[in-house]
């Protein structure tokens, strides 16, 4: 059993696998106080995991306070902390400074290599919008940040006098009060990032979308996607299991 721990740039994501399956994932905010206590509590009642594989793009005391809390409960775990290289398990990184990229997105690129055949643009939709596009030899071609959906309208509510901020669900029509003028925008503006860089490319890629706001774009693209919210857990196993092996 492996146990599989995506901290984000505002929340913690587990769940426990086996060879075979990824089971459902525990979502939980680590910014509320009394985390690290109820997480005990949780893990306390689990199976004994022989492996720990975290990835983290918080701060890295995070990473280590749960590193510390899964010894205090299994001290004879082992931990696993994937970082982005050059290349690995058939995967070449596009950045010229390889550890510069993101954890998150190297272990969607390894996911996406070990799991689906064939040339593919990979879209997270959290916090940040992040568009990675991966040959099918495994060839990293780069990539795209933006601020996800939220971090858009916040901008904006922060910076501009008088504008309101909502959460109630976008759509792209156009707008006849403030509110959805902002919502629509902000969810336009991630449909033609997604879809302009698709169609700036000289080949065709299959499309791939994670992330809490994975299904809002979906819905909107002019293009057929897959939507796998897994990715990184997905990249968490690859490493472990390949690394391993090895």
């Amino acid at each position: 059993m492996i146990l599989l721990i995506d901290i984000g740039n505002s929340r913690l994501k587990w769940a426990l696998a086996d060879a075979s399956a990824i089971r459902p994932t525990v979502f939980m905010d680590y910014r509320q106080f009394g985390f690290l206590d109820h997480l005990r509590q949780l893990w306390r009642d689990l199976d004994v995991p022989r492996q720990m594989a975290i990835a983290s793009v918080a701060e890295p005391k995070m990473a280590l306070l749960l590193i510390e809390l899964a010894r205090s409960l299994w001290p004879r775990i082992d931990v696993i902390s994937p970082r982005a290289s050059v290349a690995a398990f058939g995967v070449r990184n596009a950045y010229s400074q390889p550890e510069k990229l993101g954890v998150d997105r190297w272990l969607a690129l390894l996911a996406t290599h070990c799991e689906y055949a064939g040339d593919y643009c990979i879209v997270d939709c959290g916090t940040a919008i992040t568009v990675d596009f991966i040959d099918a030899d495994g060839l990293h071609r780069g990539g795209l940040i933006s601020p996800g959906l939220v971090l858009m309208k916040k901008a904006l509510t922060q910076n501009t006098a008088a504008l309101p901020f909502s959460d109630t669900m976008p759509d792209t029509r156009l707008a006849c009060a403030t509110e959805p003028a902002i919502n629509n925008g902000s969810l336009l503006a991630a449909v033609g990032l997604v879809e302009a860089a698709l169609q700036r490319q000289p080949r065709t890629y299959r499309l791939i979308l994670s992330g809490g706001d994975a299904e809002t774009v979906a819905e909107q693209l002019s293009v057929p996607s897959i939507i796998d919210h897994n990715l990184v857990f997905k990249g968490l196993l690859c490493y472990s299991q390949k690394q391993t092996a090895v």
